[in-house]
């Protein structure tokens, strides 16, 4: 089924390419919001906020921006695919799990520098501080970025893509992952049971309430899919663990 998937896609023309991209990221991105509010009223009662943050016409035009611009990056890798520089394989299923796990430790430890880089001063001012507007998130936030960040992201996931050959499967797992991770980040609850945080691996994942504790203290928590990063060289925040098991201070227990 797989190859008859990407064969149809290898077929498909630069126009209809560039279409189904199109299509593709306002279905992600239609997606993404709904979860977002439904998540919002499914969760009242574990929140990691207190109000969604109102959306603005800033929010609409930079998620439209973010949309188009997603739109164009997956244009970008279709041509690297046609023309050989993206690799895609198409293993069994248990190397295609690995191929997984191996783009995401890869993308998040990218992601965490890029991240990282992106809240130095001067660069913060000029590219992430719109982002950071949102201290209360909202169903756009994951799409309220600059114009520049949502490509520098695209130009970090295809050059992984181009230096780690990667099953073809794998890699659209990796994007309904990545969607997803992101919207949990901005959703302003915590949808996991809070005892699943003390188990050894899933204590190691970026959940919910580790992303939206970045958002209330922007120096601390920059890693993406996992703690690891954050973990390892000091920048998690040192009331994480303390919020996994009671909430935010005012709204957990």
């Amino acid at each position: 089924m797989s190859e008859a998937l990407f064969a149809w896609l290898w077929a498909r023309s630069l126009g209809e390419w560039m279409a189904l991209s199109l299509v593709g990221n306002v279905a992600i991105f239609v997606g993404s919001v709904w979860l977002c509010q439904w998540l919002w009223r499914r969760f009242p009662g574990q929140p990691l906020m207190r109000m969604q943050q109102p959306i603005s016409r800033r929010d609409l035009g930079l998620s439209a921006g973010a949309v188009l611009l997603n739109s164009l990056v997956a244009v970008v890798g279709f041509g690297l695919w046609k023309s050989g520089w993206i690799r895609l394989t198409q293993p069994g299923v248990f190397r295609t799990l690995g191929d997984v796990v191996m783009f995401l430790l890869a993308m998040d430890l990218s992601m965490y520098v890029f991240h990282r880089i992106a809240h130095l001063p001067p660069l913060f001012r000029l590219l992430h501080a719109p982002h950071h507007v949102h201290e209360n998130t909202n169903a756009l936030s994951l799409f309220v970025l600059h114009p520049a960040e949502v490509l520098g992201f695209g130009a970090l996931m295809i050059a992984v893509m181009m230096v780690l050959p990667l099953s073809g499967m794998a890699v659209l797992v990796y994007l309904v992952l990545n969607v997803l991770w992101g919207t949990l980040g901005h959703a302003g609850v915590e949808p996991l049971p809070r005892g699943l945080f003390r188990l050894p691996l899933l204590g190691q994942l970026g959940t919910s309430t580790f992303h939206a504790q970045h958002h209330v203290s922007p120096s601390r928590n920059f890693g993406f899919y996992t703690v690891i990063w954050d973990r390892l060289l000091g920048t998690v925040d040192p009331e994480y663990d303390r919020w996994t098991r009671i909430g935010p201070p005012g709204l957990g227990g």
